[in-house]
């Protein structure tokens, strides 16, 4: 999908600011979709052409009616909310924001020019024809244009609240909000504004006229209406409405308010206050907050979390963005570059089958909070938490589908942080207290694993050996070998708590928690070095790729999260930049350019090549050493031949995988030089069906299906 229009020349002697490009991969949401951020301004000018400006600095749009969004432009300099969109057609168009910021284009969004005209919150924007527009904000800030937006002066209003809304019928005259029951009008381009007061006790944030005399403010609790511009009355007043805005085109108009809009079909000579539809997954109520009415049988509102909302001539109302839950996920996980799941608070589990493009929500139990998830195989997986009662484990044998509960005797009051598994049947689970337990066979049993003191337990893992780590509260590292059954306490030297862990090997493998620590063993927990310390950022989960150098770091703040190519020694953060305004909980990459992150709110973020061509200027991955991988035949029955490039001379592992995730061949394990390479599957053993084929040069690795037909 593109919002790329009609190009046109740009000959202003003025910054203009295009997608970064860097690398090729990027954050960009997957849920909710299109944004988990809140949605501060929204205009279609037709069915199908359509903008949103949210909290994060985005401005997004969309040309098949929002079924598919491209992010067009992002704040790079930080978190600068952008608060209004105005497009007169679909090239030129305009986004206002704080700190005086404004935004145009005319080419529809592929290139934004930004400027500063003024330093106060720009709250709405509006053009009467091509050349006159006005732009209103904080401290009664009023500027106005006669050429097109070449040039803004500023208008004297002769207040020093915030102006909230504009309404121009002609060059000459107009409406602005005010404060409380108060509205500005002038009719003389703004060379003069005088207050009007409207005797209703509303503080409106946004008007609409249709003449010199006909007009409708909204704000709080309450429509007003005019039919002379000068005395206004109650068109409709709804307890705890919140209203904010206000549109119309033709008879059809619209007030968003909470979880609720105000809708006439009359030109405001009758009102409906229509209820958005019961989510039973939502634990917040969202409000709405913008309106937009790009034709006379069609409303589209918007707000809170991303949330939209579009009604139709019918006047039944449909969600527009995807919003499984704005539940706060906790854990995710993934087994293949399709399947992944993700848990979290209210008993929220969610299952992709197409690598998060589409998600399926399920409510286990709304009493149970559940803190982490993994799958060892497609089809079997464990997730942990607590509830009311206790601690939480739970097993489903079926890729998610259904769960059970297989909860061991624990202490009451207690709880289960994190849970890994080698494989279908060996596992770990921790908590509070110092509370571990391991199991053998599945869940069926578990074995207490005491002597670790009272501390909690943060994270446990495995990596791809029968040796792991644990790590929690006040620095506590715990090693543990299944081959063995040896349990030990190492030494890590800190006294704060350690939250995340990743374990790359049997020797090799990170703890990072409070004020930056990031720490390292290079032989199995002999010896753990802090490699990053610093007071000003938390971490809680980390990743590294196999080289065992580049690697990705995420905090309690999503200014924490960083990237390193060092193994942890130097971290660049990304800053204000990302879409991750709040934490990301925790993250699961398959290798340096895929990966998935889950927050607060039911966000789930994707790493990946990014869709909307926005990537982070701050970032740096090192280019695949290897492309072009291609099967052939494919389906196969005998034989299949795997062809690949190598950009360099690298150790290579060509593996294939069947849907348990079980390894059936390995095709190749060794140094190849650089060139072009050919791997022959053979068929003769496997038995028909789908398999997976993973292809890891230099330490980034591509995976690709395969199929055996009889």
């Amino acid at each position: 999908m593109s919002v790329k229009l009609l190009i046109k020349p740009l000959l202003l002697a003025v910054l203009v600011f295009s997608a970064p490009t860097m690398a090729e991969s990027s954050w960009f949401w997957q849920h909710p979709f299109p944004t988990g951020s809140h949605i501060n301004g929204i205009q279609f000018i037709d069915d199908d052409n359509g903008w949103i400006v949210t909290s994060l600095g985005a401005v997004l749009g969309t040309n098949d009616g929002g079924n598919s969004w491209e992010e067009l432009y992002r704040i790079p300099s930080g978190l600068v909310p952008l608060n209004c969109v105005f497009f007169g057609n679909t090239d030129e168009g305009w986004a206002c924001g704080n700190n005086g910021t404004l935004l145009h284009t005319v080419d529809g969004g592929n290139n934004w020019i930004s400027s500063n005209p003024v330093t106060t919150h720009l709250l709405s924007i509006e053009f009467s024809d091509n050349n006159y527009g006005t732009i209103v904000g904080a401290s009664g800030v009023i500027l106005r244009t006669m050429d097109g937006g070449s040039s803004w002066q500023s208008q004297g209003s002769g207040i020093v609240y915030p102006i909230f809304d504009v309404s121009f019928i002609s060059p000459a005259i107009g409406w602005a909000t005010g404060t409380t029951g108060k509205i500005l009008n002038t009719i003389t381009a703004g060379a003069f504004w005088q207050e009007l007061n409207t005797g209703i006790p509303a503080s409106y944030t946004g008007i609409h006229f249709f003449d010199d005399s006909h007009g409708f403010a909204a704000g709080g609790e309450y429509i007003a209406h005019t039919s002379d511009g000068l005395t206004w009355s109650v068109a409709l007043y709804e307890a705890g409405a919140a209203f904010s805005d206000i549109d119309f085109n033709g008879l059809l108009g619209a007030v968003p308010g909470m979880a609720a809009v105000a809708v006439t079909e009359n030109e405001g000579g009758s009102w409906s206050y229509e209820a958005m539809p019961d989510h039973p997954l939502w634990p917040l109520e969202p409000g709405l907050n913008c309106v937009t009415v790009p034709s006379e049988s069609e409303v589209l509102a918007s707000g809170d979390y991303g949330i939209i909302y579009s009604r139709q001539s019918s006047g039944s109302w449909n969600q527009s963005s995807s919003h499984e839950t704005l539940a706060d996920l906790c854990g995710i996980t993934h087994f293949d570059p399709y399947r992944v799941w993700s848990c979290g608070e209210g008993g929220i589990i969610m299952k992709s089958s197409d690598g998060g493009a589409n998600w399926e929500s399920q409510v286990i139990d709304a009493d149970y909070s559940l803190r982490d998830i993994c799958f060892p195989t497609s089809l079997i997986g464990y997730c942990v938490g607590a509830s009311s009662n206790g601690a939480v484990i739970l097993k489903s044998v079926d890729s998610g589908s259904n769960w059970a509960e297989i909860t061991p005797s624990v202490p009451q009051n207690s709880w289960f942080q994190s849970v890994d598994f080698l494989n279908e049947d060996c596992g770990v689970a921790t908590g509070s207290y110092g509370m571990i337990r391991c199991t053998t066979d599945g869940g069926a049993s578990w074995v207490e694993k005491a002597g670790f003191g009272t501390n909690s337990f943060s994270r446990v893992s495995f990596g791809n050996t029968d040796r792991g780590w644990i790590v929690g509260e006040g620095g506590r590292i715990v090693c543990f070998d299944f081959n063995s059954d040896s349990w030990s306490e190492q030494s890590s030297e800190m006294t704060h708590a350690l939250h995340g862990l990743f374990v790359l090997n049997a020797d090799t493998a990170w703890a990072v928690g409070w004020s930056g620590t990031v720490l390292r063993t290079l032989d199995a927990g002999g010896f753990w070095e802090t490699v990053h310390s610093t007071g000003s950022n938390a971490f809680n989960d980390a990743w590294f790729a196999d080289n065992g150098m580049d690697g990705y770091l995420t905090g309690y703040n999503g200014e924490n999260y960083g990237v390193t190519d060092d193994g942890g020694f130097t971290i660049t953060y990304w800053g204000s930049y990302s879409p991750m305004r709040n934490q990301l909980s925790e993250i699961s990459f398959i290798d340096v350019d895929n990966g998935w992150g889950c927050g607060d709110y039911g966000r789930i973020l994707r790493f990946g090549e990014d869709p909307t061509g926005v990537v982070n200027n701050n970032h740096s991955i090192h280019p695949a050493p290897a492309t072009g991988m291609l099967a052939s035949p494919n389906p196969f029955t005998a034989s299949s031949a795997v062809s690949f490039t190598l950009q360099v001379e690298c150790f290579v592992n060509l593996d294939l995988y069947d849907l348990s995730g079980r390894k059936v061949q390995t095709i190749q394990s060794g140094i190849l030089p650089r060139g072009g390479h050919s791997m022959i599957v053979r068929g003769e053993s496997l038995a028909p069906g789908m398999y997976f084929l993973k292809l890891n040069a230099g330490g980034i690795s591509e995976t690709g299906t395969m199929v055996r037909i009889p």
